[in-house]
């Protein structure tokens, strides 16, 4: 096989990827299905305004949570799409200060979205999200770029129990302290990733969908298309330097509303079966099921975007515009 596709299959069988996944992998490794091998790994899934598309199964060319994961990370911009829009690529690893100074070389503005979420290896929370980011603001600072706008979370905090959210924090503290202008994009939980996963992956499956608890937690939900247009909008808006932006859709919704706005984007309800905190997530990473137990046994959260998306003329996507689009192909 592909040197490239042997290289994705030893990625996609090991950790972070869950023993689920591994398995049905290694399953037809052992097979020596070398033909379902290559279809699922010789090119990545990617998802358009045609809504959700493709088969349920592990692999790049297959719909799981991770591939899910990576499309919302890549906000559905593939990088040679840039290139062929005019853009100029210069690379960078935030595991190498050198590379970021090369990279950060000439450049007025840095836009960072970078995160180790649903990678392994030797990119993680520390290496990462942590100290990579500070590095690359460091070498920001050091090339002398004037604006830097960081994607961060709404529950930052260096203080936080939370791994990802405490890296967050203090990239904030550091990015505050470089003497560049700033902007933190502070963003509540993307739609292309959770509600992708729960409630994506099992209608794909055709099984029912799977909620922790009642389902009643309020929940800020953004979709990655907003956080996006706020990184691209306040590149030149005098009301994003220095700045705060928390970003999340018009109003905060749970996760039994959002299989509700689902149900109606594709003209039926979605069956629907309810854990109790602690219990497995059918379809769901181990880590990520314990995300989804946590938001439903927190507090419910609020994000009020009427003034922010007046500042900044950007219209909050709704779970339910967000439903038609991603799953109802509208």
């Amino acid at each position: 096989m592909d040197q490239l596709i042997l290289k994705r299959i030893a990625e996609w069988t090991k950790p972070p990827f869950d023993s689920a996944t591994i398995a049905e992998i290694r399953a037809l490794e052992e097979a020596k299905n070398e033909k379902e091998l290559a279809e699922r790994f010789y090119t990545t899934l990617e998802f358009g305004t045609g809504g959700l598309r493709g088969v349920l199964g592990a692999g790049t060319n297959r719909m799981n949570v991770y591939t899910v994961g990576m499309a919302a990370q890549g906000l559905a911009t593939p990088a040679h799409s840039l290139v062929a829009a005019g853009a100029l690529p210069v690379y960078g690893d935030l595991k190498d200060r050198a590379s970021l100074d090369a990279a950060c070389a000439g450049v007025t503005t840095v836009i960072t979205t970078a995160n180790s979420v649903l990678r392994g290896g030797e990119d993680n929370l520390a290496s990462v999200d942590l100290n990579g980011t500070r590095s690359l603001i460091d070498a920001a600072a050091a090339a002398g770029v004037r604006h830097f706008i960081y994607t961060s979370a709404a529950g930052s905090d260096p203080n936080s129990p939370n791994p990802l959210f405490s890296a967050k924090g203090h990239c904030e503290a550091a990015l505050r302290a470089s003497g560049m202008a700033y902007t933190l994009l502070k963003p509540g939980m993307f739609m292309e990733v959770w509600l992708g996963a729960v409630i994506g992956a099992p209608l794909r499956a055709g099984q029912p969908v799977t909620l922790v608890g009642q389902g009643k937690a309020k929940i800020a939900f953004v979709s990655a298309a907003d956080v996006a247009a706020y990184a691209v909008t306040a590149v030149d808006h005098p009301a994003a330097r220095n700045a705060e932006i928390w970003i999340a859709g018009p109003a905060s919704v749970s996760y039994r509303e959002a299989v509700e706005a689902v149900g109606r984007a594709l003209g039926q309800p979605l069956p629907v079966r309810y854990v109790a905190p602690g219990e497995p997530v059918p379809f769901l990473p181990e880590t990520m099921g314990q995300l989804v137990a946590a938001t439903e046994l927190g507090p419910d959260q609020q994000i009020d975007m009427s003034q922010t998306a007046a500042t900044f003329g950007i219209p909050p996507t709704s779970v339910d515009a967000f439903a038609a689009r991603f799953f109802g192909g509208g």
